[in-house]
């Protein structure tokens, strides 16, 4: 059973949307008028009421309506409710069907990063990595999150790197990131052939379990990640400047998603990119996750 319309209740929420429109400049009465289609006798009696109860505020020589301060409070117990993650899914999704990869939505910690949420593109690993699984920040990783970390993790971050050249190229890629809104991580040769092998692996697993083979097979595959989580290449995983025209192995684009205090509450990122992309492409990518990560925080 369709509910009884309420006119009222379509007025106050139809006058608050189009203030929210214009937050600085406000509108003046006979503009709140036109837009309910009422007179301004009808509608000055809400605008008194919702004044008096800190909805909105009237400028004193403009004489605009403005939204007040009582909705702050409402707004941030909105997002409180409804939780970052709640905000992110969407977007998380549609950046899915935009680009064909997976997104993951991670929490900052100390020393690593957490998966909190995956959306998965077609035809992905369906169950690696998952939900709860971490990654260190430690170097040559962590160029997803420490850009925006404080800068006591940066700082101690740095401090880890492999002798003066590394650590040029991870200021470097510290600048690009926070210069562009988002960080480009890249795969390394020993990485991809680790990454091989454990497919292969894969395949040998199944069915294995004779003599307790299976078993130890697991324990070296088990390895084998955590060695692919702790090796870099020569590239130590960042870039130092894209290149339109070159192509990279990349594993992951990122990018921050800030509460309205500034504190950082998640990172979005892209995984599952082709062996070769272009440069001129992950520039079109990271801006589009960018993008996103910045819709998702001004829904906080």
């Amino acid at each position: 059973m369709a509910p009884r319309p309420s006119p009222q209740t379509d007025r106050l929420v139809s006058l608050i949307d189009a203030i929210a429109e214009r937050p600085a400049e406000g509108l003046t009465l006979s503009e709140i008028a036109r837009h309910l289609a009422v007179t301004p006798a009808t509608c000055h009696p809400m605008l008194a009421s919702l004044t008096s109860l800190g909805w909105l505020i009237r400028h004193p020589t403009r004489r605009t309506y403005r939204l007040g301060p009582a909705l702050v409070a409402v707004g941030r117990a909105a997002a409180r409710g409804l939780g970052v993650l709640d905000v992110a899914r969407p977007v998380m999704r549609r950046l899915r069907d935009e680009t064909g990869l997976t997104c993951f939505a991670m929490t900052p910690g100390e020393r690593h990063v957490a998966i909190a949420e995956v959306v998965r593109a077609p035809g992905a690993e369906p169950h690696r990595p998952n939900i709860g699984a971490q990654a260190p920040i430690t170097p040559p990783l962590g160029i997803g999150y420490v850009p925006w970390a404080d800068e006591q993790t940066v700082r101690r971050w740095l401090d880890e790197a492999d002798g003066p050249v590394a650590r040029t190229r991870m200021e470097h890629a510290i600048d690009n990131a926070r210069r562009g809104g988002f960080a480009i991580e890249l795969v390394t040769d020993v990485e991809t052939r680790l990454g091989e092998t454990l497919g292969e692996l894969d395949e040998h697993l199944e069915g294995l379990d004779t003599l307790g083979a299976g078993a130890s097979a697991a324990r070296l595959r088990t390895l084998l990640e955590e060695i692919a989580a702790e090796i870099g290449g020569s590239d130590g995983g960042q870039i130092d400047e894209l290149e339109a025209d070159r192509d990279y192995r990349v594993g992951a684009i990122s990018a921050p998603v800030h509460a309205p205090d500034g504190d950082l509450v998640l990172i979005l990122s892209l995984r599952g990119f082709a062996p070769r992309t272009d440069g001129r492409t992950l520039e079109r990518t990271g801006r589009l996750l960018a993008d996103a990560a910045a819709e998702v925080a001004a829904a906080l």
